[in-house]
């Protein structure tokens, strides 16, 4: 009895030894992963980098002393963040600003509105009474006025109608449509830029609000004198608009992209590749001022039969797949533009999985439908991210299984999917193949 327990003691040591032995190779593998996912993304935008300079060098002389005397007056136009004491500075001025976009009472002035404004600010508005009329106060009280407000009331069934209708009364420059039923901000964004009429568009969400008094000013200074078809700004995140300025972080950090202009193709391919996933690539949603011509031409091409549909999650990087693929100009500049409110509470859409991962398989399809010849390869790598980030089970919905399987295999049947990439898809989705 006693040799069988010894025996049976050295088995379970033996088995405990593989166990401990495998988590091992687990984790190495692991770490190996993520250092080559990391070198070769770097690697990537190293090139692309490259790409640029040489673009640059390959300008006559004259361009390249205009371009260069412009982008020294947009470095020093642009706070140096770097610096802590300036931060500092730009967060106290910023919280003065959103305490005066809290306070209720409003002073209006006389504005003398053209025919065309120069910007358009549009707003997707949905069950928001809580928060719509700060976003229209950081508006209002920006130095710059030649603007219009459309705020697009999205089928919401609180007071938000009552609240806009009545600013209405009292701005002229305030535009408002109202779905007869709930559509989504995807739907809502892209009406508000049809019928802009603004020079320049802002998007904004109907719970954020602009940070500083001069974000029109400065984004439109450095858009115009430059000729740049987007140009990208911070954001600053709270979860509540009066917290402490020590409470105040900042949504993302791109050092290495400040006061950088990239250009086609180099915009495409960066969009996508930067941080593996672009869709979470917050500078690429809302952070930014775009040409109106632009924007309009995206969303025609984008077609009312795609926006139409109800998508709500992932719906702004819809736009910008097109946005960032017909744009031929990118700026990504040092200053703090808007607050994103960590709330969630007022935005149209829901997020339960399913929806989720509808909202991601419509991404990946129009980022292979508008994508051009080899950059459709990146479908590829969104697809794996996607089976990566849902389980097995989220897939079952009809609707998501059929749509998943529909694209793994218009991308298995593209003449444009390399040959190694199609093996991949062979090996790793055969069970959306069949």
């Amino acid at each position: 009895m006693i040799y069988k327990l010894k025996r049976y003691k050295s088995r379970k040591r033996s088995e405990s030894g593989k166990s401990n032995r495998y988590h091992k190779i687990f984790i190495i593998i692991l770490l190996y992963y993520t250092f080559f996912i990391s070198f070769f993304d770097q690697k990537l935008y190293d090139k692309i980098q490259e790409k640029i300079s040489n673009a640059a060098f390959k300008m006559s002389k004259n361009d390249r002393i205009n371009m260069t005397e412009k982008t020294a007056t947009m470095i020093k136009l642009s706070n140096d963040l770097a610096n802590p004491k300036n931060r500092q500075m730009m967060l106290m001025n910023g919280k003065k600003y959103i305490d005066r976009c809290l306070n209720e009472s409003e002073i209006f002035k006389e504005y003398k509105i053209k025919v065309k404004p120069s910007l358009s600010v549009i707003i997707p508005a949905f069950n928001c009474e809580k928060t719509i009329n700060t976003a229209i106060n950081s508006i209002q009280n920006q130095n710059f006025t030649d603007f219009e407000i459309i705020l697009i009331n999205d089928y919401s069934k609180d007071k938000t109608e009552e609240i806009i209708l009545s600013r209405k009364e009292k701005d002229s420059r305030i535009k408002i449509i109202n779905n007869k039923k709930n559509m989504g901000s995807l739907y809502s964004r892209c009406i508000g830029v049809l019928i802009s009429k603004g020079k320049y568009i802002f998007p904004l969400d109907n719970d954020d609000i602009f940070f500083v008094e001069d974000i029109f000013d400065f984004v439109l200074t450095i858009a115009i004198d430059n000729n740049l078809d987007i140009v990208g700004f911070r954001a600053i995140q709270m979860k509540n608009f009066r917290d402490d300025i020590n409470k105040m972080g900042d949504l993302y950090y791109y050092n290495h992209l400040d006061n950088l202009i990239i250009y086609q193709p180099e915009l495409s391919r960066w969009m996508i590749t930067m941080n593996g996933h672009f869709s979470l690539h917050d500078v690429t949603i809302w952070c930014k001022c775009i040409k109106t011509k632009i924007y309009k031409y995206v969303v025609n091409r984008l077609g009312s039969d795609r926006y139409s549909i109800f998508v709500s999650w992932a719906e702004d990087t819809l736009v910008n797949v097109i946005l960032f693929n017909f744009a031929q100009s990118f700026i990504f500049i040092r200053k703090y533009g808007i607050v994103h409110w960590l709330s969630g509470s007022t935005a149209t859409f829901v997020q339960p999985n399913s929806v989720r991962l509808f909202g991601d398989l419509y991404v990946l399809d129009v980022l292979y439908d508008f994508s051009k010849n080899e950059d459709k390869n990146y479908a590829v790598t969104l697809a794996y991210n996607i089976k990566r980030g849902y389980r097995v089970y989220q897939f079952h919905n009809d609707t998501n299984l059929i749509y998943f399987r529909s694209i793994i295999q218009k991308l298995n049947n593209s003449p444009y999917i390399t040959n190694e990439n199609k093996k991949r898809i062979n090996r790793d989705f055969s069970f959306f193949l069949t």
